[in-house]
């Protein structure tokens, strides 16, 4: 049984920080922007009793090596894969969570899907700017623009703070709003205000309904914009499976509910491919 918290050296030099917990196929856990792998401290514990439970910090994120170089999507997509072949990982689980999402995606544009099992993707659109109020995405570019501006400041921490807040229906733990605040100040207000400009510049609208055919895959988004992402995932990846819960930290918030859906898209499709 795997139970190790440690660094791990990639090949390009760069160490990350990474718990590998439980045994069987791998589950590899994706944070979003300015978070560490700790936002998924509720989940592991139910889903390391099916899977091997991966989870990292992305560069610069966390407790993982600050650099300079890399701080982008793309280059998070090359980590991934580095970290896949360090570990001589075969036919993954990938579960992204918020921009954790990109990273995964980064990876399949970059990689393909020869790896991966199946894709699991929450909270987060394929394109962060959206044309219109009924499309699927953050925000207009004006708004995205003026969001990129505020963390390139030092107003950073407590807009980070203040959004994971909101990430809750209910009452966000202080004490965790205080933790999570601490883990995100490893970034710079210039490298987070980048590696979101960097997010606004991403666009997986074509990739997305590519991957979905080849790998089974689920969405699960939180309640205030599933009308407008369900009516994207309808359109142009109809064979995902779509799901909604909570806010945007129901990972958090709702740990029972949410690995409740995890498990049963990852053992029913397991369940699929032996029969």
């Amino acid at each position: 049984m795997n139970d190790t918290q440690n660094m791990i050296q990639l090949d390009n030099g760069l160490q990350l920080f990474i718990v590998d917990e439980g045994q069987g196929e791998a589950l590899i856990m994706v944070p979003g922007w300015a978070y560490s792998s700790e936002v998924f401290q509720y989940n592991t514990p139910l889903l390391t009793e099916q899977y091997r439970c991966i989870r990292y910090d992305p560069r610069s994120h966390g407790r993982s090596q600050v650099t300079e170089q890399g701080n982008n999507y793309l280059q998070h997509g090359k980590d991934l894969h580095q970290l896949i072949t360090q570990l001589d990982l075969d036919k993954v689980h990938l579960l992204g969570w918020s921009l954790g999402v990109y990273d995964c995606l980064a990876y399949l544009q970059t990689f393909g899907s020869s790896k991966v099992k199946s894709l699991i993707m929450v909270d987060e659109s394929p394109k962060i700017t959206r044309g219109s109020v009924d499309e699927w995405g953050e925000g207009n570019p004006e708004e995205i623009a003026g969001l990129i501006d505020i963390v390139d400041s030092d107003a950073y921490l407590g807009f980070f703070r203040d959004y994971m807040a909101d990430g809750y229906l209910g009452q966000a733990p202080s004490e965790l709003l205080d933790r999570f605040t601490q883990l995100a100040s490893s970034l710079s207000p210039e490298q987070a205000a980048g590696l979101m400009r960097n997010a606004s510049e991403m666009d997986f609208r074509e990739l997305l309904p590519q991957i979905t055919k080849n790998i089974p895959s689920l969405i699960v988004t939180r309640e205030d914009w599933s009308e407008n992402a369900q009516a994207w995932v309808r359109k142009h990846t109809p064979q995902t499976q779509f799901e909604v819960l909570g806010g945007h930290l129901m990972l958090m918030e709702f740990p029972d509910k949410f690995n409740a859906l995890v498990l049963k898209f990852l053992n029913y499709h397991n369940s699929q491919q032996l029969a």
